[in-house]
């Protein structure tokens, strides 16, 4: 995980998995399209990133743990890295994302979003 250092403090950067997995009548060239619709909205705020998306198709990896229970068939997901999460809340307050939202959430079955900092004493 990266911190930015600025002239008085440290600002921890923020990382974000999102997986998507839409209806089963969602034609490729429909979840292409919207994919790439949102990787073109990170590419307008490269100010507000440490790393620009990346990401693809996930892999039907068994998992073998006790209770652990995860939906099968995402369709695609990505990885992008905020400078901070006052860079990720001005990216989610951006009209472009909300219109985004509002034109694929029809379209999905089920969404993942997940932000996270990172956190010391978590044995890594």
């Amino acid at each position: 995980m990266a911190s930015i250092i600025t002239s008085n403090s440290t600002t921890t950067a923020v990382t974000r998995i999102a997986c998507f997995k839409f209806h089963a009548n969602v034609t490729a060239e429909q979840k292409g399209g919207r994919t790439g619709a949102f990787l073109d909205l990170y590419a307008q705020h490269p100010e507000l990133l440490v790393a620009p998306p990346r990401g693809g198709r996930p892999l039907n990896t068994p998992l073998d743990l006790t209770n652990v229970k995860r939906d099968k068939e995402w369709d695609t997901g990505f990885i992008v890295v905020f400078k901070s999460d006052e860079a990720r809340k001005e990216f989610d307050a951006d009209a472009g994302h909300d219109r985004l939202k509002n034109e694929t959430d029809p379209l999905l079955e089920q969404v993942f979003v997940y932000d996270f900092v990172e956190q010391a004493n978590l044995g890594w």
